[in-house]
């Protein structure tokens, strides 16, 4: 780790500015890692405090974190505008940007749509962002950082909660929902893309130091239909539990 690592000359610089390549703090490394940990620790209260929790005050944690992951990107888009820092990779385009909107929406009056877009590729997103943040080159201690870790952290975490609390009960049924807000995702994510150069919903390559970058590299021009085929893999897994449980539940009357 450089020595400009803990400075906090950077503290404001935006996400779309350069800082010294020695003021990164690393894909996991020591640093990072501790950050996931504390993470991680504050899921497990969040899920530990729902399930305990009668239904008003599950509404409350749900409002709190909806009205705090909207405000953390409300702000961050605010800034860049306001400083006049904005650019087109700013844009709140990618996946966890409707996951964003999705857990705020769920906060509100929970529902199929969200639910499910929530389960089936939300949390795994904001899961997967934090794991392998492509702002590792940027300083830890910078505003921008944080708020990188703690909106998808907040996202995973609101999953984890209402799973554990037993009030969102996957439904392989609801599926084609999922793959409607993911295809209206992509479709604006690809137009972005070619209008300004960026890489939305990663429809162009995968993240530096994610497991998306050796998939592309292996697939070349069949980037996207292996994606595809994975994320349908991916679905697969997640809700032949939920279809194993459903279907033993339709069982028992029976057998009773």
């Amino acid at each position: 780790m450089g020595g400009l690592t803990w400075t906090w000359d950077y503290f404001f610089v935006p996400q779309n500015r350069p800082t010294p390549g020695d003021a990164g703090f690393g894909m996991f490394s020591t640093i990072h890692l501790g950050v996931l940990a504390l993470i991680g620790l504050g899921i497990v209260a969040l899920a530990v405090g729902y399930r305990r929790a009668g239904q008003e005050r599950r509404r409350t944690m749900r409002l709190t974190i909806g009205w705090t992951v909207l405000s953390l990107e409300v702000l961050r888009q605010t800034s860049y505008l306001v400083n006049g820092w904005y650019s087109a990779e700013i844009l709140p385009l990618h996946l966890c940007a409707f996951a964003t909107v999705a857990v705020f929406i769920d906060a509100l009056r929970p529902n199929r749509w969200t639910g499910d877009f929530l389960y089936a590729m939300g949390w795994w997103g904001a899961l997967a962002a934090n794991l392998f943040p492509d702002w590792a080159t940027r300083p830890i201690l910078n505003i921008f950082t944080w708020q990188s870790f703690s909106i998808h952290g907040l996202i995973f975490g609101y999953l984890v909660m209402r799973l554990v609390g037993g009030d969102l009960v996957p439904d392989v049924r609801n599926l084609w929902r999922v793959v409607v807000i993911a295809a209206v995702g992509c479709l604006i994510g690809f137009s972005a893309n070619q209008a300004f150069g960026t890489n939305f919903w990663f429809l162009n390559a995968g993240a530096p130091g994610s497991p998306l970058e050796p998939i592309q590299k292996l697939a070349g021009p069949w980037y996207i239909p292996v994606l595809m085929v994975l994320v349908s893999l991916l679905w697969t897994l997640l809700y032949l539990p939920w279809i194993i449980r459903a279907r033993r539940a339709e069982a028992e009357p029976a057998q009773a």
